[in-house]
């Protein structure tokens, strides 16, 4: 094929535009592919923060009302919340982001779970209500001892159990201390009868093994087991947040990116296409000038074209077979010119 042509020109840009768009389609499917990829791996960082959310909200349930059934949901939760931090792991490898991005929000999730399932365990020993656990022993022990109390009109021992209740709402050390001293003191009254005296025995016994709970679970939030899961979670949060802002410019890169390339490709191409049209243009305007000028001068003179200052190949074709006709008539002319020359000479003779 000469590609000097008008049709080879045509075929050219077609070939050049449909190139472009078939770049542009590869393009948008690669880059479609890694941004949908992202896009997934994006909505699941939000799920895990709602996640986390749920969690630490099923957390607080259990702690405000003592309900083994947020225990459980806090299990689930758990459950669905590390297998979602293991879909995160490819996404880390694919897009070379720190692999400590995805094991930090792992480790302190689980260490954040693992305090928590401690701190239930202690408060299911301390008692759910008024009537399981610890909490429920001396309760009951005290019922007993106010019991004793009235009978041997031992008002200490009512003051004990009084104490008791308050250090279980309060948590006040100086509370506990008073107590222990005043049943330290009733236990060295002899006046206090033998089943009394080992009710009080146990009493204190259930007491210590309470304060003991208390001093691990934390007076408030800052201490203890409260205090560290609490901050373990925050931790999370804080994994989850420095994720997040790893991920969101890889994402907001791969969509610059893919914009980019799709607004080359099409500039390069609509280049290609124009310079082409721009070429074809003057090639054509040059040819039909030329041609233009042959069939002016035509009409005083015979001349010849020269195809070789015309651009296409059809023009040239057009050039030669124009060359033809004027030779042609040339010729043609130069018979009927001696045809009449030899009529005159034949004139002549005959008279």
């Amino acid at each position: 094929m000469k590609w000097d042509s008008i049709k080879s020109r045509l075929l050219l840009m077609t070939i050049l535009c449909v190139l472009g768009m078939g770049l542009m389609t590869v393009n948008q499917h690669y880059f479609g592919q890694r941004l949908s990829h992202l896009n997934a791996q994006n909505v699941a960082l939000q799920q895990l923060q709602q996640d986390l959310l749920q969690l630490r909200r099923h957390e607080k349930d259990f702690l405000l009302r003592r309900d083994r059934r947020y225990l459980e949901l806090f299990r689930e939760q758990h459950q669905i919340f590390m297998n979602t931090v293991n879909t995160l792991n490819e996404v880390v490898e694919q897009f070379e982001l720190p692999a400590s991005l995805i094991s930090d929000i792992a480790i302190n999730t689980e260490r954040y779970a693992q305090q928590f399932y401690k701190l239930a365990e202690l408060l299911v020993l301390y008692g759910l209500d008024a009537d399981t656990g610890i909490s429920g022993r001396l309760r009951h022990l005290s019922m007993q001892l106010n019991g004793a109390a009235e009978k041997l009109n031992l008002p200490l021992v009512g003051q004990a159990t009084y104490l008791a209740a308050d250090y279980q709402l309060t948590a006040r050390r100086d509370t506990l201390d008073a107590l222990q001293q005043l049943l330290s003191r009733l236990l060295e009254n002899e006046s206090v009868p033998g089943d009394t005296g080992e009710m009080l025995v146990e009493f204190r016994a259930q007491l210590n093994q309470l304060a003991g709970i208390k001093a691990q679970i934390g007076i408030n939030e800052q201490q203890g087991l409260r205090g560290e899961f609490r901050e373990l979670a925050h931790q999370a949060e804080s994994d989850l947040a420095a994720l997040n802002s790893a991920l969101q410019p890889v994402l907001t890169a791969h969509q610059e990116q893919a914009a980019v390339y799709s607004m080359v490709i099409a500039l390069l191409t609509s280049v290609a296409v124009i310079l082409l049209l721009i070429k074809s243009f003057a090639t054509f305007h040059r040819s039909f000038a030329n041609f233009v000028l042959f069939f002016y001068r035509c009409k005083r003179q015979y001349q010849r074209i020269d195809p070789k200052q015309l651009g296409f190949s059809e023009f040239r074709s057009l050039a030669a077979l124009a060359n033809e006709m004027v030779e042609s008539r040339r010729q043609i002319e130069r018979r009927l010119e001696k045809l009449e020359s030899a009529n005159r000479e034949s004139h002549k003779v005959a008279p």
